[in-house]
């Protein structure tokens, strides 16, 4: 068993379909379903049922999946580390990151982080929280940016800011007015619904629909995006619009314009998370680098953030450190 059998078997396990699943990896097909049956024959056990048109993942193909995932995470961090040990770093940060953290929190806390500890190296990944918590789990990163509080009794969370929602309508369409939108005229407006957590993890798509529930309003879902980022593509393609956090607006994506929320909407938070068990050596200066940052962004978009006397009434207790 190899590295480049398990992201193939992993690219399969995604997809369920062998056709698509070579063009992820970029392989002939009938390279793919070689390795494919290697790998089987080597544990011993089929990992797919395949059927004339459909791949089913077997429990076997299912273990696979967790432990494949696994071991490319730990490769990743072990491949990251060296390398930037080999750059002259003396300290190595693993760090994991939501779509809007990467764009608009990031550049400056890494100004920040690097100015408190210049001879260390940062190592960036983009991924959604349930990708973080995972990963902070296996040991693949050391430090993430998720959204809201994270009620798993290993991870540590920090509040570092809560940001308001808005409104992302296509440039120039009939939605793009000014002025405030009231709930029950957006209840009726074509949204791109971000998709829902699972049975035991709440998502950011969980809390958006939140907002309308409670209002007794009915969304009306045109489309549903599984990331922040093809929610903006296809508000600014023009079909239709999206409840997004306040900060995008600092982003300027093309095709889309923005508009508050007129109504009493949840704040979604920002924060640093970390394992418990595994506090990492460069944390504490990392949490400096963010919490300036956060409080410079706060300083120069007030627009953006819940009023700070509300911030602090809604964060979790002190000291935050010791808290699950």
């Amino acid at each position: 068993m190899n590295m480049r059998q398990l992201q193939y078997f992993l690219a399969v396990a995604a997809e369920l379909n062998f056709t698509r699943a070579s063009e992820r990896v970029n392989i002939a097909q009938p390279a793919l379903s070689a390795q494919i049956i290697a790998l089987e024959e080597e544990l011993g056990t089929p990992l797919f049922t395949r059927e004339k048109r459909k791949v089913m993942l077997t429990p076997a193909g299912d273990i696979l999946v967790e432990h494949a995932q696994r071991v490319l995470n730990t490769a990743s961090a072990a491949i990251a580390a060296v390398r930037a040990s080999g750059r002259g770093a003396k300290a190595h940060l693993m760090v994991g990151a939501i779509y809007t953290a990467i764009y608009c929190f990031l550049p400056n806390t890494l100004r920040l982080f690097k100015a408190l500890a210049p001879n260390s190296d940062v190592s960036l990944q983009e991924m959604t929280i349930s990708q973080q918590i995972a990963a902070l789990k296996e040991g693949a990163i050391e430090v993430g940016l998720v959204r809201g509080h994270i009620y798993d009794p290993s991870i540590v969370t920090e509040l570092l800011y809560r940001e308001l929602l808005v409104v992302a309508v296509p440039a120039g369409s009939e939605y793009d007015t000014p002025g405030a939108v009231a709930l029950k005229d957006l209840a009726t407006w074509p949204l791109i619904a971000v998709a829902r957590g699972n049975a035991t993890e709440r998502g950011y798509g969980d809390r958006i629909l939140d907002i309308f529930e409670d209002e007794n309003r009915k969304p009306t879902i045109a489309r549903e995006a599984y990331d922040m980022h093809t929610s903006a593509c296809l508000v600014a393609a023009g079909m239709g619009v999206a409840v997004v956090p306040a900060i995008m607006q600092l982003m300027k994506p093309l095709g889309i314009a923005y508009r508050p929320l007129d109504a009493e909407t949840p704040a979604v938070s920002l924060s640093l998370a970390w394992h418990r068990d595994r506090v990492p050596p460069l944390l504490e200066m990392w949490r400096e680098a963010a919490r300036e940052n956060a409080g410079a962004l706060m300083a120069q978009h007030p627009e953006l953030f819940l009023h700070a006397s509300r911030q602090a009434s809604l964060a979790p207790p002190a000291p935050l450190a010791l808290q699950a």
